[in-house]
Formats: C-alpha cells, sequence, structure tokens
C-alpha cells in the first residue's frame, strides 16, 4: 500500500509540472497560431428557423420556402407570481440567456447584469448580498428531426435516461439537435413581496470558424418585434427571399453533411428592415434593446435600428403599450413596448454578486463576418472576474487537478483500510451477506462467492451498464447479472421482489445475491432464448406455439398482480423461454424486476413521482400524458403490444421513429391479423383508456386460449340453454341478430351431404337459423355412433377433429356466439366461460333473420291444423245412420261395393249399426296390417 501511495504521489506532481508548462506554451503561443478549419460548402441545403413561441421551422436556404414547421416550447418564459409595485424586473434575452434589470426603485434605468440566466443556474443554489436567492434546473435532451418531412422524436433525456432504454434505430441523415432548458427561480427574502420563474431554452451546434464565416454568402436580418426575416445576397446585396414566421426569429441553424451549425443574423426594428441591410453601416445606425412582450411574459432582444427609430426613455408612459403590470397611478416608472439605450450597471448596483458590467451589447454586427456567440457557451462573462489572467486560470486548472488526485487517494486509502479490515476478520460469508474480492481461476472466468461466469460468454446487455453473463451457482447453469454500484437500490429491490414472486413457474427464479469491491452479482434461471428470439429467429417455434406462448406470460404477469406487484417493463426482451432438464416443455417467463412497482396494502394505483418508466416503444400512454395515478393497466397495454408482435411479427403502433407518438395519439394498424376473437382482445388491451382494459384473469379465460374440448362444452352448453327457447325470447333474438357471417347466410351449403343426409329425418333445418346450426352440432356429437362410417371420418374421432371440421367451416361461429351470449355470464353453467364482470364488445349487425319476423300465432288460440285432403271425411248430418246412408248409396250392388272400398282407402273404421244386436258381422274394416 504505501508503495502505491508513493506512486500516486510521484504521479500527481508529475501532472502538475506538465500543467504548468503546457499552460505557459499556450499563453506564449497564443495567436500564433490559427486552427484550421474544415471547408463548408454553403450553397443550399437547410436552414432551421427557431422563434420566440418555441417553433423549430425548416426553409430552403436559397428560396426561403417552409418545407415543416415543429411547435416545442418557448424560447423564454417569465413568470412573475405577484405584481410588485415597486421592486426589480427581469427580462431575459432568448438569444444568448442574458439578463437586463429595470430597478424601478431607484430610478437607475435599463442595465445589463454581468452574469446569464446560465451561469446562474450553474451556480445555484446562491444568495446575492441584497438578499435575492436563486436556484436554478437544467434540462438537456436530443431531438431528432427528419429534414424532409420534420417528424421529430426526443431520443433521451436528462430527466429520464434512467428510466428509459433509448431507440436504437437512428439514421445519419437526420438532424439531431441538443436542446438545453434552464429554469431559474428567484425570491427577494429581504422585502418577501414576490418572486419570478424564467426558462431559457437554447439548442447547441457548432460555431462557424472565421474562414467558414467568410465564405457564408448570406445576410440574415429578423424583426426585433415580428417574425419577418430578410435575406440578402452578401456580395451583391440583393434581396433574395423574405419571410413572415409570426413571431420573432432568436435563432438560425444550417444542416451540414454531419454537423449543425449556427448561422449568424442581426436582429433589427421592424421600421428599418425596409431599408437593410444599409443601415448595417456603423455611421448609420444606433443599437438598441428592444423590450417586448409575447405570450409568455417579456423580453429583451438587442437590436440595431436607423436614427429615424425613437429611442424611449423609462419615464415615457402610454396605458397602450404598457407591459403586464400595475396602472400608472401604482407605478412610477411603468415600460412601454419600444427601444431603449442601455445604462451602466454599477458595482455597487442591485443584485451584485461579483464582476463588472458591461453595457456593451453583443450581437449588434456591423458586418455579417464577426463571429456570433453559440447557444452552448451562451456567454464569455462568469460568475467571477470576467477578464481572469492567465496565471489565475492555470492556477484554477491546477487546483483542481490536485482535488481530484487527492480526492482519489482518499478514497483508495479508505478502501483498502476496509479490505484489510474484512481480511482481518477471517470469516466465510454467507452467499449473499457480504463484499468478496473477485478472483480468476482461468481465462476469462470470475468467481465471486458461490458465484463464477465467464466474462466472454455475453448473454445480454441493458441499461445503465448491465451485463448479463452465462455462469454457475453451486454446481448449477445460471444467468448472471451484473449491475453497477449506481444501481445497486434497484437491485436490492429487484432481489426483494424476485424473492416474493419466483415460486410461479412462469416468473423466473432466483438464486442468490454476491457483490464485490466493484458490482453486484445476481444470480437468475437461465434461459434459452427471448420472446424476440421467438419471433424474429424463429428459436423453439417448434417447441411451444404462440398461443401457448402467450398464456404462459399471461399467467406469470396475472402473478404478479396477485402479489400486488407492477412490472412497468413488459416488453419481447424480457419474456423469456427456458427448458428444464427433467421437462422437455419449454416455458415463458416474465423477467427484469428493475422497474417493477410494489403496491401499498390497499391501494390499486400509485403516483407518478418515480417519472416515465419503461422502454419507450413499449410505454403505456398514461405514463407519459396524464398526471393522474397509474394502476396494472400499464402492463396490460405493453401485454397487448407483445400480443400483437407474437402474432404478426410487427409493432401495432407502427415503426420505432412514431412508436411513442402514435400511443399517444390511440393510432395503431391492425390490418395484418383477421382473426375476430384475436383482434377484439388485442383491441382492448391497447385501449387509451386503462378503465377499458381487461385484467390478466379476463384475459386469461378469452376463447382465444380455450382447448378443442372446452370449445365443444361451450357450444353443447349454448345449444341446451336456447333449444326451447320462444321466438320472442332476449336470448335467442340475440344469438339470431347478425349471425349472417357465422353461419355464411345458409350453413347447410356448407355441410358434406353424408353428414346432412339423414339430418331432417326427425324435425326441420333452417339454413338461416344459428339456433339450428348449433342443435346440428350438438345433435351429430350426441348421435355420433349412429352416423355413417363416412360421416364418422368426416367429423373425427376426437373433441380436436370434430370442433375443427364445423370451426374451419364457420370460422366466425365461436366469436359471434360467445360474445353475443355474454350477458349469460351470471349464470352457474356459463360461469366457466365469462368473467362475471368484464364485457367485451360484440362487434355485429343488427340484421334479423326473414324467420324470426314473420307473424306469430296469439298463444291463447290455440292452432288449427289442417287436415290432409285424402284423409277428410264428409260431415253428417243430424240425424243420419248407416241404414240411411246406406238406403241412399244401396240403390245397385256396385255403388255399395265402392263405398266400401272407399271407407277402406280412407282408413276409416265403421262397425255395424248397434241397433241390430243379430247381426255381429262388420260392414267393412282395416287390415290389422
Amino acid at each position: 500500500m504505501n508503495f502505491g501511495l508513493s506512486l500516486i504521489i510521484n504521479l500527481t506532481l508529475i501532472v502538475a509540472c506538465s500543467v504548468l508548462y503546457t499552460s505557459q506554451d499556450n499563453i506564449s503561443e497564443n495567436n500564433e497560431q490559427s486552427p484550421v478549419t474544415k471547408y463548408l460548402d454553403f450553397d443550399g441545403g437547410l436552414l432551421v428557423v427557431s422563434t420566440l413561441d418555441g417553433s423549430l421551422i425548416g426553409i430552403d436556404q436559397k428560396t426561403g420556402k417552409e418545407r415543416w414547421t415543429l411547435k416545442n416550447k418557448p424560447a423564454v418564459k417569465v413568470v412573475m407570481k405577484t405584481k410588485p409595485v415597486v421592486g426589480p424586473l427581469f427580462f431575459p434575452d432568448p438569444r444568448d440567456g442574458s439578463l437586463y434589470l429595470l430597478n424601478t426603485e431607484e430610478k437607475n434605468g435599463l442595465a445589463k447584469l454581468p452574469f446569464s440566466i446560465q451561469q446562474l443556474v450553474a451556480d445555484s443554489p446562491t444568495k446575492t448580498s441584497d438578499g435575492i436567492f436563486y436556484l436554478g434546473k437544467k434540462i438537456d435532451s436530443w431531438l431528432s428531426i427528419n429534414p424532409l418531412t420534420g417528424e421529430k422524436q426526443e431520443l433521451f433525456s436528462t430527466e429520464e435516461f434512467e428510466k428509459i432504454c433509448p431507440v436504437q434505430e437512428t439514421s445519419s441523415n437526420f438532424l439531431f439537435l441538443g436542446r438545453t432548458e434552464y429554469n431559474l427561480a428567484l425570491y427577494d427574502s429581504l422585502k418577501n413581496r414576490h418572486s419570478w420563474n424564467i426558462t431559457f431554452s437554447d439548442y447547441s451546434a457548432r460555431p462557424l470558424s472565421n474562414d467558414q464565416l467568410s465564405n457564408y454568402g448570406y445576410v440574415h436580418v429578423s424583426g426585433s418585434a415580428s417574425g419577418r426575416v430578410r435575406t440578402f445576397d452578401r456580395n451583391s446585396g440583393l434581396l433574395l427571399w423574405e419571410k413572415d414566421f409570426g413571431s420573432p426569429m432568436v435563432s438560425l441553424y444550417w444542416k451540414g453533411v454531419q454537423d449543425v451549425y449556427s448561422i449568424p443574423f442581426t436582429s433589427a426594428a421592424d421600421s428599418s428592415l425596409d431599408s437593410l441591410p444599409f443601415i448595417l453601416h456603423r455611421d448609420k445606425h444606433q443599437s438598441t434593446l428592444y423590450i417586448g412582450e409575447h405570450n409568455d411574459g417579456f423580453y429583451a432582444l438587442p437590436s440595431v435600428a436607423d436614427f429615424n427609430v425613437p429611442i424611449l426613455s423609462l419615464n415615457t408612459l402610454s396605458s397602450r403599450y404598457l407591459i403586464s403590470g400595475p396602472n400608472s397611478e401604482e407605478i412610477n416608472n411603468a415600460l412601454v413596448a419600444g427601444h431603449y439605450k442601455i445604462s451602466s450597471f454599477k458595482k455597487n448596483h442591485f443584485l451584485q454578486i461579483t464582476g463588472k458590467s458591461n453595457p456593451v451589447i453583443y450581437g449588434t454586427i456591423s458586418n455579417m463576418t464577426e463571429k456570433q456567440k453559440r447557444p452552448v457557451v451562451t456567454s464569455n462573462d462568469t460568475i467571477g472576474n470576467p477578464y481572469l489572467s492567465s496565471e489565475s486560470k492555470i492556477l484554477v486548472l491546477v487546483i483542481i487537478i490536485l482535488t481530484v488526485v487527492f480526492t482519489g487517494m482518499f478514497v483508495y486509502i479508505m478502501r483498502q483500510v476496509r479490505e484489510i479490515k474484512q481480511s482481518s476478520q477471517g470469516s466465510n460469508r454467507d452467499s449473499g451477506s457480504g463484499i468478496y474480492q473477485p478472483y480468476t481461476i482461468q481465462k476469462g472466468i470470475v468467481t465471486v462467492g458461490k458465484i463464477s461466469f465467464d466474462t466472454q460468454r455475453i448473454l445480454g446487455k441493458g441499461c445503465e451498464g448491465t451485463f448479463v453473463f452465462r455462469g454457475e451457482f453451486d454446481g448449477r447453469d445460471v444467468a448472471v447479472k451484473r449491475l453497477l454500484p449506481e444501481c445497486f437500490t434497484i437491485a436490492d429491490r429487484e432481489v426483494q421482489l424476485l424473492r416474493e414472486s419466483d415460486s410461479h413457474s412462469n416468473v423466473i427464479r432466483y438464486f442468490s445475491t454476491e457483490q464485490d469491491s466493484q458490482f453486484r452479482y445476481i444470480a437468475l434461471e437461465l434461459c434459452s432464448a427471448t420472446l424476440q428470439d421467438y419471433v424474429e429467429k424463429g428459436i423453439h417455434k417448434d417447441d411451444i406455439s404462440c398461443v401457448d406462448l402467450l398464456k404462459q406470460a399471461t399467467s406469470g404477469l396475472e402473478h404478479l398482480h396477485s402479489l400486488k406487484i407492477v412490472h412497468r417493463d413488459i416488453k419481447p426482451h424480457n419474456i423469456l423461454l427456458a427448458v428444464k432438464n427433467t421437462e422437455p416443455k419449454i416455458r415463458a417467463m416474465i423477467s427484469d424486476f428493475g422497474l417493477c412497482k410494489k403496491l401499498a396494502n390497499g391501494r390499486m394505483s400509485f403516483s407518478k413521482k418515480s417519472g416515465i418508466t419503461g422502454t419507450e416503444g413499449w410505454i403505456a400512454p398514461e405514463m407519459v400524458n396524464t398526471s393522474g395515478r397509474i394502476m396494472s393497466a400499464v402492463d396490460i397495454f405493453s401485454l397487448g403490444c407483445v400480443y400483437y408482435y407474437t402474432l404478426i411479427g410487427k409493432h401495432p403502433f407502427g415503426d420505432p421513429l412514431r412508436r411513442q407518438s402514435n400511443i399517444l395519439l390511440g393510432e395503431h394498424k391492425m390490418t395484418h391479423i383477421n382473426d375476430d376473437l384475436w383482434k377484439s382482445l388485442i383491441l382492448k388491451m391497447i385501449s387509451n383508456n386503462p378503465f377499458d382494459r381487461p385484467s390478466a384473469t379476463v384475459i386469461k379465460k378469452h376463447p382465444v386460449f380455450w382447448a378443442k374440448n372446452f370449445v365443444l362444452l361451450f357450444f353443447q352448453d349454448i345449444s341446451d340453454r336456447i333449444e326451447k327457447e320462444s321466438v320472442e325470447s332476449e336470448v335467442l333474438i340475440e344469438l339470431e341478430r347478425g349471425g349472417e357471417a357465422a353461419r355464411r347466410d345458409d350453413w347447410r351449403q356448407y355441410i358434406d351431404p353424408e353428414v346432412i343426409e339423414d339430418l331432417g329425418k326427425y324435425r326441420s333445418y333452417r339454413g338461416d337459423s344459428l339456433r339450428d346450426l348449433l342443435r346440428a352440432f350438438r345433435n351429430k356429437r350426441h348421435h355420433y355412433r349412429d352416423l355413417s362410417k363416412i360421416a364418422q371420418e368426416l367429423l373425427g374421432d376426437s373433441p380436436e377433429l370434430y370442433v375443427h371440421y364445423w370451426l374451419s367451416r364457420f370460422p366466425h361461429l365461436l366469436y359471434h356466439v360467445w360474445s353475443s351470449m355474454q350477458f349469460l355470464q351470471k349464470e352457474v353453467p356459463f360461469a366457466s366461460y365469462y368473467d362475471k364482470d368484464y364485457i367485451f364488445p360484440c362487434c355485429k349487425t343488427d340484421i334479423i333473420p326473414q324467420w324470426m319476423l314473420e307473424p306469430k300465432i296469439p298463444l291463447n288460440e290455440p292452432q288449427k291444423m289442417k287436415k290432409s285432403p285424402s284423409k277428410q271425411l264428409r260431415k253428417r248430418t243430424k240425424g243420419d245412420s248407416l241404414r240411411n246412408l246406406y238406403k241412399e248409396k244401396g240403390t245397385n250392388e256396385e255403388s255399395r261395393e265402392i263405398w266400401i272400398k272407399n271407407g277402406e282407402l280412407n282408413g276409416a273404421w265403421r262397425p255395424r249399426h248397434v241397433r241390430d244386436p243379430e247381426n255381429k258381422s262388420l260392414i267393412w274394416k282395416l287390415s290389422p296390417s
């Protein structure tokens, strides 16, 4: 340890001497060498105009033709929570973040402060000698813009990069802009009267060198109060184009082949725009400060104006031009929108921190060859003395380096002391209970405690520097997840949730945790592929079906939700496939619990204090665009996207660049999926309203997961339920309504003749009746043994083949019957088919079959059946007898024989008249056959 300490001290002295020597060389050679700059071809291309209201406008450099417009937050926003009667007023410069002060108490005029918004935010929190508190925040983000269409995507931000994995698919042709938002809050503690909030937004770009600037052949001038922009040819002075963007231009950028460059321009009084560019000569213009107001507060913009433009004084008062504030009776020095001169900022002035003021307004160039300040370095002033000597700069640099080196030495010594204490204790720790010193057994194999892994066998990579290696734990093959110290809190939470939930077969199993001086290691169940590999590479495609895989993943998520755990990062990469040695069956498992959230007891939701979590493109819309509480429905949305991805191989919300924006807009495409059952389920799962999404338990009951024997039982139960229903029955009407697609108009035309040949032997079957179709389905199954050999072969001898025969001919039958009969969900026989509380939409027409609309005989009037003409008998009048009839008919023997024969044919039974007891013979009778 002593040798290492002395080595560090010697290296520190060498570095310090090298820094001093190099700094002296830089001072002596300053301005003697000019940097080599890259030549840029500025002939045409894309210009991007940034306006005060936050718009980004892409225009053609030569013609000024607009290509696209993007809306964003305003360049500056000033919020005064209480209107002061007297006191300081701050005006931000939207171009570089400078601050201008109007002190209404001291009447010292309008002055530029010696520090900018960026510098105050960098030094936040701080306090001035006059009792002004500053509190600042800085947010950086990257934007990707298609230069042709203007489509925008926020790649990542400092507020979200800990939670969101950025999209990897990007193109070098895209326009990449770095955006920085500075938020500054000011509060007067001495007078305790009011506070100000100032927000300034800026885009970073590469500055033009002097050589590049001299080759730029355009001059751009913008209005300080309007959105007018005029572009001139530098050489001829001719006006090339003029545009009005509706808001003053605050920045101008040019897209090169690889980089984005900031283009200088001049702000001028609107009344002077028509006389440009002639007033750009120093003797024909004056430098002013324009004070104006827009929808988000007031602003100050350095500009040039000809001598005909009136320069206002602070005593000017006009109620028409008062910037939002009190009336003239309440304030002595009211500010009028217009052009002003800048006063000197005295050293003992209000709000002084340190340093000298600079009354010069930068950016009012006399020609277009001067180097403009860049958005990244927004001001040359510093909070300290802006004119530090070279020796002072060297001293500051040396102090910083020495501070860093000695801090590293202190950390190194403390770590050595801690390791010595641990080694002196000489106790073997249990797995996951202590910090171990890693050692290497052979090339690439690292062992920490009971966990060993091969650094050359990487299974995957994650956010925040997370790696997954193949390794071993206690003789078992495992996946070893290695995390950085920044993720230790997440790792602890992940381990805690894994211990609680890994008892389920569809949740990845946790084994152990170990830690060394640099990393923490989690041993997890080893898997062979991800769902993404299953879809895109076809791994295990023949071993497990899509339906079974999705059902298992849903079961795992159902288990998590039953434990009040919300995963918040469901995606194909986090659904793993594993094979057990003892079981050849593939199992789908939910993994990666780093972003999980445990709901409090008695709670069904949680707040968004932790920010937006998940992977972009798979995040539910309520995670982004609402301020309300979040429920477990966020996982259902992501799972719905996974369903579509697994079945079709695509994302329902489009390509990666537009995916998250389409999710927020609710614009999905379901054109590639034709199955009514899957479409109805996925549409509800990816609904923008989280309350419309079904739970994991409801999803598992959906018919897409039913086995064929379960479908068979369902159809039989439905057929039994509707068999005796009358035509007026609500159940029968709901079944038959809109069923033309399910029965394909006349279902009898699609059944094989061998199956349908004896169907109408005992009763008639309507081709336009679903009840009759279900009756045929049920009866053929019940009387399967009575069917012909050919019919049995067609229908199949198993429930799977039998159901397949009918559904292959009527693919919409199951969806129609199941969705139409959902109102039977509370009846006991149908409890296993439906959830008692959730209803899926039923998409069908309102067409009712014609046979249900025919006139019906009232129930209180008995129906009179017509007799067959061949069986009708002539009615006898009262008093007629067989003897009289015989006398009438018996005039001759021939007519009598005909009469008797007719009686036999008509099937009548006529005994002889009872008043002739002696003659027992019959006239005629039916034969027993």
